[in-house]
């Protein structure tokens, strides 16, 4: 979901004539300098034709090595489930506090879990709530986030936040 929903964001914003960076963590860190037109969708394409929902690199070690080669004030989408990753909110609090409009786009795996396995509802009730509260102390953080659910389409989902 992560990699079609980032190809779906690069190519909503180079449509606009924005540039459009990408920056692709793991077990290391992958990254697309700005660009604009086909030829940059393309190479975002190929960069994320090979990703895989690994690694253990936290995102507050990404954001410190990457946020001085953005634009202040420019927007950073942060696609991630938030889970197993506890410097989450520092990193969105500190791309806000050096002036950049956040928004996190999270997939909610919790959900998209349960349409294909049967989870207990009672395990299910807690998962959820824990994700409840994540994504709260993250909108705490300054930052638009959306609750991604496998069933709402990517544009539904976006026109949430910010008139994009």
């Amino acid at each position: 979901m992560g990699t079609v929903s980032a190809a779906s964001l690069a190519a909503f914003f180079l449509k606009r004539r924005d540039s459009v960076a990408l920056g692709i963590y793991g077990d290391g860190l992958a990254y697309l300098p700005p660009d604009t037109g086909d030829k940059q969708y393309f190479k975002i394409l190929s960069s994320l034709a090979g990703v895989k929902p690994e690694g253990s690199m936290p995102l507050q070690a990404v954001t410190n090595s990457l946020s001085g080669r953005f634009s202040r004030g420019s927007p950073v989408f942060v696609i991630s489930s938030c889970e197993g990753d506890g410097t989450v909110p520092a990193a969105v609090r500190d791309l806000v506090g050096r002036g950049h409009e956040v928004t996190v786009l999270s997939p909610s795996s919790i959900d998209f879990e349960r349409l294909v396995s049967r989870i207990p509802r009672m395990s299910y009730e807690v998962l959820k709530l824990e994700r409840q509260n994540r994504l709260t102390t993250l909108a705490g953080s300054g930052a638009q986030v959306i609750d991604w659910m496998p069933d709402m389409d990517l544009s539904q989902a976006i026109m949430q936040v910010r008139g994009y």
